[in-house]
């Protein structure tokens, strides 16, 4: 297909199951999605051709639809071909008013694009690009690249995972493992197992959970209660943050004497030992005694390597399970308390993009105007002083979504009512105009929320 005029960019649609899926966050109460397409197919770029529709990451949510349909106890391999089929299949019967838009905008001589993000990496089987051409009509899909280039390289485009430890893939250009079944299988990254083994469980009495994104955010709202088996789990998270490149992190991230709590919990109570020293020899070393693995579980590393395991291999909600009625002393978060993570608030993931976004238009010979980028969830539209001319775009999610700014004050039973947080159903459109490219960000629909 030629190259269009004008670009519109969405980002993280998260389409799931529709109306028989109880997790589908996506907003379709008035059939949004389908009714911003015809709307571009109705315009007078739209009726010449004239519009590439560019969905930049996490359109389809295969990591929550169809959680039946994926069984595989493993930290490092996701879905075989056949699984993500079979939770595409789901995803096509639940929204077939927008797979039906998408083929009519691309039969009036349009142009769509989707590129895959970390909770639709399943877009790299042919399979699943061969049910989408079908439903949908000539998509393009961009999968393993970094940047796309518009424009000659003055539009330059991200989902934006890679730049987020916790949804990172290690080989996104190719990001197929060996599973333990013996089947071809995708990379799972950290971010992809803590939503299939913690977040599908934990939305069971906390809808709106799913929505803090990226995960990674999550570990704020957990590092305020005070039950240990969720505080362990955020400062896992607050470690994946602790290592994120260029993220300024408090010291007291890592000197938290969690391990140090965690095992003197395991030595009074023989049930919590039993069940966190049986799983270290089950992932870890079998032939640990129980003294080298109390020493090992005080060492932060191991600590962390054994959750993982835990959250890869056993049953949603094992981990937490286990641990319910340990409880910390103070919740974290507050200055002096426990297991004192309050420095680590520092993180902010929109400041974070901003400056990857600034590197972008600011690379050695790059001809880049501007850059829009995703996965934070949170709209942004922001322009440097000293980089005239030049612009950044994260249109944020077509989900209900929690300001970054306000996550620090959520706790999880603020998380119980999805209505109350807003949403913003936001497109960035971009066209070639004869001083530069003309960008602009759009609401297509909102809804204020109160929290």
């Amino acid at each position: 297909m030629s190259a269009k005029p004008v670009v519109i960019v969405i980002s993280d649609l998260h389409l799931g199951g529709g109306s028989a899926d109880p997790g589908d966050d996506h907003v379709f109460d008035q059939q949004q999605l389908a009714g911003f397409i015809d709307t571009l197919r109705a315009s007078d770029d739209g009726l010449a051709g004239r519009i590439e529709l560019y969905i930049n990451g996490d359109f389809l949510e295969f990591a929550q639809v169809g959680q039946h349909l994926y069984t595989l106890r493993s930290a490092d391999a996701w879905c075989s071909e056949g699984e993500s089929r079979a939770k595409l299949r789901l995803i096509l019967d639940g929204h077939p008013e927008v797979f039906a838009a998408l083929k009519a905008f691309s039969a009036a001589g349009n142009r769509v694009t989707l590129a895959a993000g970390n909770h639709d990496v399943d877009l790299f089987w042919e399979g699943v690009q061969a049910d989408l051409r079908a439903a949908a009509g000539p998509i393009d899909f961009v999968l393993g690249a970094d940047w796309t280039s518009r424009f000659d390289g003055r539009l330059r485009i991200a989902h934006g995972h890679q730049h987020d430890l916790a949804n990172q893939f290690r080989h996104w250009a190719h990001p197929f493992v060996s599973g333990p079944d013996g089947q071809q299988r995708l990379e799972m990254c950290p971010g992809t197992l803590f939503m299939v083994k913690f977040v599908n469980w934990l939305e069971g009495n906390y809808p709106f959970a799913d929505n803090i994104k990226p995960v990674s955010a999550l570990w704020r709202i957990l590092a305020r209660e005070n039950t240990l088996g969720l505080v362990s789990i955020g400062w896992m998270l607050a470690r994946f943050a602790a290592r994120h490149p260029g993220v300024t992190m408090g010291g007291k991230a890592d000197a938290t004497n969690l391990p140090q709590q965690l095992v003197e919990i395991m030595r009074a109570d023989d049930a919590i030992g039993g069940m966190l020293r049986g799983w270290y020899r089950t992932y870890l070393d079998g032939s640990a005694s129980d003294e080298q693995i109390d020493a090992a579980l005080g060492d932060p590393e191991r600590l962390e390597a054994l959750i993982i395991a835990v959250m890869g291999g056993e049953p949603a909600g094992a981990w937490e399970s286990a641990l319910a009625r340990a409880r910390v002393a103070r919740t974290l978060g507050e200055g002096q308390g426990t297991l004192q993570l309050a420095e680590s608030q520092k993180m902010d993931d929109k400041l974070l993009f901003r400056e990857a976004a600034k590197a972008e238009l600011t690379r050695a010979a790059s001809p880049a105007e501007v850059v829009v980028l995703g996965h934070t969830h949170c709209p942004d539209d922001w322009r440097w002083s000293e980089l005239p001319g030049k612009c950044y775009f994260n249109p944020g999610s077509w989900t209900r979504y929690a300001e970054i700014s306000k996550q620090a004050r959520l706790s999880l039973a603020d998380l119980k009512d999805e209505a109350a947080f807003p949403y913003a159903l936001n497109y960035v459109r971009i066209a070639a105009g004869p001083a530069g490219l003309d960008a602009q960000m759009q609401a297509y629909a909102r809804c204020e929320g109160g929290l």
